[in-house]
């Protein structure tokens, strides 16, 4: 116990650094799946498409141009590096799915410990050890951040460098050598830009706090350390897949969704009412009113995300998952805003066991959380469901997903089968509808009208079929058997606790069900 004492008294930021690093390992074991759809598609299913020698979402260019998008507006950084993780991983003849994915949250778990490490270290030269302290042990334990840390989050993958540039332009050593060290700082900056696009608003924020400063030459050595960086993952990758330096981040702009365009659909109180939840009342309203008050402490440090936090509140693009890039920005500089309130403050001064009690009731609260969601298994049907198939990958050359309760049918990860297969869609439909169109939306993805397709003599039949949600479960099953007559039931994948939860918050955007397989004998 003394050993420990002395070690947090002289050296916190080990015992910080190891804290935060049993709660990642604990989500890189038990958090399988994925946290967004998309982003899980565009990198995870994409990478391993491109080591196969084919494209998913049709993204590269082909010989056949129908089937290629062009530019998308997404950055080939972040899914370009797990291209080469996985074709690293093959070349030593690891191929199967699941250590892939386990390896991939290790990488990312690891890598985010730069994100404690450096707001101990920020905090520790704005404010002091003490606040330093805490807000490491608040970064490395704060609930939803190893799960967070350890999936396929390119919003949150970017901070480490985000964190790097400001510790760059605070450290001491900045004094003696700014020139140098804000060329390092808009160096990464390019490296986060080129992770996720929308960084750029944070780069405006930390140019615009230069040029308040009038700090030119430092603007300047910054402006030219981002070029360099940003040239040579976006101008030059760019340039030889698509022969335009900068395709994907003009097709970016070209659009993004400006804020206001569409009034009815931005409701600003949404990323405040997140914070406020995600962040534990009732300490989350101190934090937030410390995030503001920080601005007089360090504009660097709050300016940039405070700019990103403006934008996605007013923005059509109201996405939870945004907001991560910056939140660790929001806990350090609202932690370090909120200690000079309370140190000023009589009130608090004078009623020490309320507060107290507050911070006793946020901790308490943070760790009855933190296990159950670092270890949650997220989109477990549709990865479980592959991984059943993939026992049988040798028969499967079709599938059907059946969501007619819905009017989009979401796609399954076939990276988990390891087998790319024709994947048709059935939304709803009529079974006596005039129209028995197969829209083609990739090399592997069909949306059927009607199942009256599969009674064409060119027609696929699927080897299984996936019915997505127990909802009129028997009566789908009967109206797709007239089309498909030999359904051979063969196991229900049911989704995890937290699909199920956030089902029931909101069923129209979260389809994360319960899939019934069924086989279809063919011959």
């Amino acid at each position: 116990m003394k050993n420990f004492t002395s070690i947090w008294t002289r050296k916190p930021l080990r015992i910080i650094i190891l804290i935060a690093l049993v709660f990642r390992l604990l989500a890189v074991i038990f958090s399988q799946g994925y946290a967004v759809h998309d982003d899980h598609f565009m990198v995870i299913e994409t990478a391993q498409a491109w080591v196969d020698g084919t494209t998913y979402q049709n993204w590269l260019p082909a010989e056949n141009s129908e089937l290629t998008t062009g530019p998308i507006g997404n950055s080939f950084t972040y899914v370009g590096l797990h291209y080469l993780l996985f074709k690293g991983l093959e070349a030593v003849s690891i191929m199967d799915a699941s250590t892939k994915m386990l390896i991939v949250r290790l990488l990312h778990a690891l890598f985010s410990l730069l994100v404690v490490n450096y707001a101990y270290r920020i905090t520790h030269l704005v404010s002091n050890k003490d606040m330093a302290r805490y807000v490491g042990l608040l970064v490395a334990t704060f609930w939803i951040l190893p799960f967070a840390s350890v999936h396929n989050l390119a919003e949150f993958f970017a901070v480490p460098f985000l964190m790097l540039a400001i510790w760059f332009m605070v450290r001491p050593q900045y004094r003696d050598k700014p020139l140098k060290w804000a060329f390092f700082s808009g160096l990464v900056l390019g490296f986060a830009f080129s992770i996720w696009f929308f960084i750029f608003i944070f780069v405006a924020g930390y140019f615009i706090v230069l040029a308040t400063r009038k700090r030119w030459k430092v603007m300047a050595m910054a402006f030219t350390g981002l070029l360099i960086s940003a040239g040579l993952l976006q101008g030059l990758v760019d340039y030889y897949v698509w022969q335009e330096p900068f395709a994907e981040f003009t097709t970016f702009l070209s659009s993004l969704e400006i804020p206001f365009t569409k009034p009815n659909r931005t409701i600003f109180s949404m990323y405040v009412i997140m914070l406020l939840i995600v962040m534990i009342p009732p300490i989350s309203i101190f934090w937030l009113l410390g995030w503001f008050r920080s601005a007089k402490i360090n504009l660097l440090l709050f300016l940039p995300a405070f700019l990103m936090f403006l934008y996605f509140s007013f923005s059509i693009q109201q996405h939870e998952r945004n907001i991560m890039a910056v939140f660790p920005f929001i806990v350090i500089a609202g932690v370090i805003g909120w200690n000079q309130i309370l140190q000023k403050s009589v009130f608090w001064n004078n009623h020490p066991g309320l507060y107290r009690s507050m911070v006793i009731f946020f901790w308490v609260v943070n760790f009855i959380a933190i296990l159950p969601v670092s270890t949650m298994y997220s989109k477990r049907s549709p990865v479980e469901s592959m991984l059943y198939l993939q026992k049988h990958k040798n028969e499967v050359s079709d599938i059907l997903i059946e969501d007619s309760n819905r009017q989009s049918v979401k796609s399954m990860p076939l990276f988990y089968l390891e087998k790319w297969v024709n994947m048709y869609k059935l939304p709803d439909y009529k079974e006596y509808d005039d129209k028995n169109n197969v829209e083609r939306r990739s090399n592997y993805e069909f949306v059927l009208s009607t199942p009256r397709y599969f009674m064409s003599d060119t027609a696929n039949i699927p080897d299984y079929v996936l019915f997505v949600g127990q909802k009129r479960l028997d009566e789908r099953i009967q109206r797709l058997k007239p089309y498909i007559p030999n359904l051979v039931y063969q196991k229900t994948i049911k989704s995890g606790l937290l699909d199920r939860f956030l089902f029931i918050l909101n069923p129209k955007h979260n389809v994360n069900q319960s899939i019934y397989i069924y086989q279809v004998p063919q011959g």
